[in-house]
């Protein structure tokens, strides 16, 4: 229904329409907000199921990425800059990294519903802006020579095909002054009990993954890639990794 008057000033016969009463226009904007929330919802839902990973992460692993956050800061002192996590899966570290120091963290993968989720978890976390999710491959990593102050890579490698040129992607996107910490592992800040329970599940796999190549020989790796200064580490039992300087 509209409401006929005649216009003050003009004399023009003018139809208004009648103003919503404010209890109808909360609940009507409260009805939107609800049918947003509910259709991401679905919609995050349907990313999880995609990406098998999203339970590791958020189950068993759960504990490894403040661990490893806190173990980087100690020994490289992060504070700020700008850092990349190379097989980042669903940012797990990388958003780790973010809460704990000042960096901007790219987050690269190279499954484009991973990123997609990646980038839902970064906004429920309240982190966007902070961490970028970024869809690549670690052998031709999207980024330009000199970009990052500290490149990441946990349990990446292990599956990348040409693992030579995947280091020479990370020591090329290095900056000066840089450093790369490349492999696999648990840490050493992670607690006692639940490395130990995460070691005898790796050494008790019947089966290694489809495409799993051992790190143990890294350090040669990084010979035929032609870095100039590495140290090739190992951890208790498991673990191997390589820290690259520029």
């Amino acid at each position: 229904m509209f409401a006929v008057h005649n216009h003050p000033h003009t004399g023009w016969r003018t139809r208004r329409r009648p103003v919503m009463p404010q209890r109808t226009l909360c609940a009507a904007l409260l009805g939107c907000v609800s049918l947003l929330h509910a259709v991401n919802a679905d919609y995050l839902d349907q990313l999880k199921e995609k990406v098998p990973y999203y339970r590791t992460m958020t189950g068993r692993f759960a504990p490894l990425y403040p661990a490893f956050a806190k173990q980087m800061v100690q020994d490289y002192g992060l504070k700020a800059g700008v850092a990349v996590d190379v097989g980042s899966s669903c940012g797990g570290f990388a958003m780790e990294l973010a809460r704990q120091t000042a960096m901007k963290v790219y987050a690269i993968d190279i499954d484009t519903a991973t990123v997609r989720l990646c980038g839902a978890l970064v906004d429920q976390a309240e982190l966007t802006g902070r961490v970028v999710p970024l869809e690549g491959d670690a052998l031709d990593l999207p980024l330009r020579d000199n970009f990052a102050d500290f490149v990441f890579s946990r349990g990446s490698i292990p599956f990348w095909p040409d693992q030579v040129q995947g280091l020479k992607e990370c020591y090329r996107i290095l900056k000066p002054g840089g450093v790369a910490y490349v492999g696999g592992g648990f840490g050493r800040l992670l607690d006692p009990e639940i490395r130990a329970k995460l070691v005898r599940d790796h050494q008790n796999w019947k089966k290694k993954p489809d495409g799993w190549q051992d790190l143990d020989d890294l350090d040669k790796k990084a010979e035929q890639a032609g870095l100039p200064r590495f140290r090739f580490l190992t951890e208790p039992d498991v673990g191997w990794w390589l820290e690259i300087r520029k």
